[in-house]
């Protein structure tokens, strides 16, 4: 999407190259982790991914900001908290947060794994 636009990520030099990526890898390892405890319960599981993701996609480029100053990482949080590229992610954190309760409640409900047709149905 940056590629497509023409539009900086982190537009605050002092967030760095490393600031995105690192808080995108971040939110990924804590949407598994959290998408990996689902139940059939977890009704709000698509809302928890999206607002965990959107919450660390401003957090962490702030705190690899403010190595360089207070001043910039206040610019960094401001600049992420209302950046496109953070709802974006944010929403795609919700929809992968809804499938896995899809295929969570699925299972709940004795769904197995799809067979070909040609596959023994006696087989577990």
């Amino acid at each position: 999407m940056s590629l497509g636009t023409g539009l900086e990520v982190v537009p605050v030099a002092g967030a760095g190259p490393v600031a995105e990526p690192a808080a995108v890898a971040l939110a990924t390892l804590l949407v598994a982790a959290r998408s990996a405890r689902a139940t059939a319960r977890s009704a709000l599981l698509p809302l928890e991914t999206g607002l965990l993701a959107a919450v660390l996609l401003i957090v962490v480029p702030a705190a690899v900001a403010l190595l360089t100053g207070p001043g910039e990482a206040v610019l960094t949080l401001g600049r992420a908290a209302t950046s496109v590229f953070t709802a974006v992610d944010a929403v795609l954190a919700a929809a992968a947060g809804f499938i896995v309760l899809l295929v969570v409640r699925a299972r709940a409900a004795g769904a197995g794994r799809p067979r070909w047709p040609w596959e023994d149905r006696d087989e577990p």
